[in-house]
């Protein structure tokens, strides 16, 4: 049976490579061709012989999924749904802005944690992605820009804010990082990916010394009453344990602030009251909190806020930079807590 190129790391192809004979040093020939210039045939590859390229396509492949459907908003933003090995399929977001053009990708089909703001969960959990998956939601968004050329714009920056909870996929989530960032010329380093999670707390605390990347918590409340109103996995991981696994975070990478993202919902979590509780909350830590507008989806009970002008202003006379981020792709529900599971 073939192996996958995406699914392996440099190291794990150098060994790969060794055990069928080839010499280690080939394995970054190929990861050059792969992830700098988008070859999905080894027959490309102009500076391996042929030989070697008959051997590499009896062992290897490269994946890509099928686009299945491609959304385009009227801000710019584009959703691809894509079609993987087994038919699920996952939706991956292209967000276009002056000054980088960003990826949120996924790292499940659906999501487990339920949040009950959130589209992805409230249609359940299928499955973990491989790390092919999701390597190849980057390279299949450069095909389809036609990204790969000298002197194109790049893809800047990598956010795991698609559908799925990262850190339940740790392993496969931080082996597409390391892939990511193997080719200095992409422009992608650990400040400009982002792993976003809910708060696995135990997880944070255990992969803060050698996390790859910037870190984003899905926060949504200042206290435990109103967080597992909307978010049921707290009350498995409570506001203080992850507050506590954030500061071991900031022990790790004190010059890499952690980003809060604080969903407004109408007359659930918008006060004064709870922008004060939040100031409080955050206030030893090397943070910032990223303000979201809530973006309807059919059967959700929750309304946008009118506040949040009111709520950042209130972080930022404390100190805490507040941004409220533009709300890209509602139109195509490719906003913020709009992407589903395409199988329900």
């Amino acid at each position: 049976m073939k192996q996958s190129i995406l699914n392996c790391t440099i190291e794990e192809l150098e060994e790969a490579f060794l055990g069928i004979g080839i010499p280690k040093y080939r394995a970054k020939q190929v990861f050059e061709w792969v992830y700098r210039f988008g070859k999905t045939s080894f027959f490309e590859m102009t500076n391996i012989g042929k030989e070697l390229q008959a051997q590499l396509d009896r062992a290897f492949y490269i994946f890509r999924p099928q686009i299945a459907k491609v959304s385009k908003s009227v801000d710019g933003t584009i959703k691809f749904l894509l079609q993987l090995h087994d038919l699920n399929k996952i939706e991956t977001v292209f967000i276009p802005e002056l000054k980088r053009n960003t990826i949120c990708i996924s790292s499940q089909v659906g999501c487990a944690v339920g949040c009950k703001f959130c589209n992805t969960g409230y249609n359940g959990f299928i499955r973990n992605l491989t790390t092919e998956e999701i390597v190849a939601q980057f390279l299949v968004i450069k095909d389809y820009l036609n990204l790969w050329q000298e002197g194109t714009e790049r893809l800047s920056n990598i956010v795991f804010m698609g559908m799925g909870e990262p850190l339940y996929n740790h392993v496969n989530v931080l082996k597409a990082v390391s892939n990511f960032m193997f080719d200095s010329k992409t422009g992608l380093s650990r400040r400009k990916i982002t792993t976003s999670t809910s708060g696995i707390a135990p997880m944070i605390e255990k992969l803060a010394p050698t996390f790859p990347c910037r870190l984003a918590i899905s926060l949504h409340a200042p206290n435990d009453l109103i967080r597992s109103r909307i978010m049921p996995i707290n009350d498995i991981y409570n506001i203080k344990s992850i507050i506590d696994a954030c500061e071991k975070y900031s022990d790790c990478h004190s010059y890499l602030k952690i980003t809060f993202e604080y969903l407004l919902l109408k007359d659930v979590n918008d006060s004064d009251v709870c922008a004060f509780e939040l100031t409080n909350l955050l206030s030893n830590l090397n943070a910032k909190v990223n303000i979201l507008q809530f973006n309807s989806w059919c059967g959700c009970e929750f309304q946008a806020s009118n506040r949040a002008s009111t709520f950042s202003a209130i972080l930022e006379k404390s100190g805490i930079p507040a941004p409220i981020r533009t709300r890209r792709g509602v139109d195509i529900m490719a906003a913020c807590g709009q992407l589903s599971n395409a199988n329900s």
